[in-house]
């Protein structure tokens, strides 16, 4: 859900106006945004009805229920995402809720009333398709109970859909709001702003500097946001912290995130220090045992020392650039042009986040899966099968350089902990996930990297390589904005 909440927002940040008009007339406007809000219900509710059926056809087998579910909520995803995107690039909504008596000269509200169906249709998506996703856990909760380990309700209909809007749509739309927040106020003063400065771009300088801003202070915003404590002293947080102080990962907190039981997960949020946070959920410091979440917590560490969110934010940035040439070139275009040359941004930015960035960040996960790995064996854990890290030849092997083999044990480990994960969080585990693979082929991927030391150090250089990549992308797209902004005439005039 939250690639389509960064898809929704970021039409309504390029895009303050329609870049189509196909349909202007206002009911037929209006009828569209009620289409766009109840079609993914339907389609939610009918993989809801399918997904429960199938597990009451087959009890024995709920992986057949929870494929049926994640295959529908892919759908309605895709209808969201679809009918949406529609809504504010092809239709006159923007215009009309930007004229409507409300909204007057106020920052924020005509983008807030944009997304209102958006918003809507969530909502009552998580509704209809909270009684399947009741039943997947069920299940995964009655297994935990047989094996004697503790557990607490599944959530009530208010406790998914309040967790939900906070992970899934919060977390981003609070940030993005700030931006649109920003970029109104600077629309609303641009003209004084660029005499002051005596620069024509001002306003796309600030904007930039606003959303800079805003993705550095982020990680302090949603720690509020997913309501998150200081991981209390004792023997957890000791071992805990002294693994950072092992890999020298610096950070301004370790924090339990309280996302309820039916959420076995960690994250980590901040690319400077000072900034950043590492998570873990409640829901896994109840359920899993101190090796697996040491397992889990040297996943999120690979993050860090890995650098693969300033590497994210890169990725950003390259977006920001083409977004930033397109408003400058577009100003000089006529209707028709700016038309294509948005539709060839909308398809390249398309391409970019749903495949090229699905790719990268499939292979950063497997680059911390090796890491969670070598932080299990950098732990202590006692090696017990044939491994060829411990080999003979290996005296006194490191955690962590580029190439070294991995640790059997550890990878069984860890690749025990992905699926018990998975169960937990009712998910199947040859389900696919659009940034992370299936938990399945995770596991496989970490198995045989285990038994083949060449293989590792493969991984390890095409990550490498895409790292190389994204650097030499962004500083050129940088320096190509920098230019079509006259950076220079800016630095001459306050010099």
């Amino acid at each position: 859900m939250f690639v389509v909440v960064i898809l929704v927002l970021s039409i309504v940040l390029a895009f303050p106006a329609p870049l189509y008009r196909w349909v202007t007339d206002t009911p037929a406007v209006v009828a569209w945004a009620v289409a766009a809000t109840l079609v993914p219900v339907a389609v939610a509710a009918l993989a809801a009805r399918q997904a429960l059926r199938r597990l009451e056809r087959f009890p024995e087998d709920p992986n057949r229920g929870q494929s049926v579910l994640t295959h529908g909520m892919r759908a309605v995803h895709g209808t969201l995402a679809i009918g949406q995107s529609g809504l504010l690039l092809c239709t006159n909504w923007l215009l009309l809720v930007a004229r409507t008596p409300v909204v007057g000269d106020w920052p924020v509200i005509p983008a807030l009333l944009a997304i209102s169906p958006f918003l809507v249709s969530a909502l009552l998506v998580w509704v209809v398709s909270y009684p399947a996703d009741r039943a997947v856990r069920q299940i995964a909760l009655e297994a935990f109970l047989f094996r004697g380990r503790p557990v607490q309700p599944v959530w009530s209909l208010r406790q998914y859909v309040i967790n939900n809007v906070r992970h899934q749509i919060l977390f981003i739309l609070i940030p993005m709001l700030l931006i649109v927040a920003a970029r109104d106020v600077i629309v609303i003063y641009e003209e004084p702003l660029r005499r002051f400065s005596g620069h024509p771009y001002t306003a796309d300088l600030l904007l930039g500097a606003a959303a800079a801003l805003v993705a550095l202070i982020a990680p302090e915003i949603l720690r509020y946001v997913w309501s998150t404590r200081r991981l209390p002293e004792g023997p957890l947080r000791d071992r805990l912290t002294q693994v950072c102080r092992k890999l020298r990962i610096r950070y301004r907190e370790i924090l339990v995130w309280r996302a309820g039981s039916g959420v076995v997960n960690a994250a980590v949020m901040g690319v400077v220090a000072p900034l950043r946070y590492i998570l873990l959920t409640d829901g896994m410091l109840e359920q899993l045992d101190d090796a697996k979440i040491e397992a889990v917590f040297g996943h999120e560490a690979g993050h860090v020392k890995r650098h693969h969110i300033f590497f994210f934010l890169l990725f950003a940035v390259i977006t920001g650039c083409l977004v930033t040439l397109f408003s400058i070139h577009s100003r000089h275009m006529n209707s028709r042009e700016q038309q294509m040359v948005g539709t060839l941004l909308a398809v390249v930015l398309l391409f970019k986040w749903s495949v090229v960035f699905a790719w990268i960040s499939r292979r950063f996960e497997r680059q911390a899966d090796m890491f969670g790995a070598r932080v299990l064996a950098l732990c202590g854990l006692p090696c017990v099968q044939p491994c060829e890290l411990h080999r003979p030849e290996h005296s006194n092997p490191g955690p962590d350089p580029l190439g070294d083999a991995l640790c059997s044990t550890a990878a069984n480990v860890f690749s025990n902990t992905l699926n018990e994960v998975a169960v937990l969080n009712g998910m199947p585990p040859e389900g696919r996930s659009w940034r992370h693979g299936s938990i399945s082929s995770r596991s496989r991927t970490l198995l045989r990297l285990a038994a083949d030391p060449a293989a590792v150090a493969s991984a390890e250089r095409t990550v490498a390589r895409i790292k190389i990549a994204i650097t030499v992308v962004a500083v050129v797209c940088t320096a190509w904005a920098g230019w079509e902004l006259k950076l220079w005439e800016l630095l001459r005039h306050w010099g």
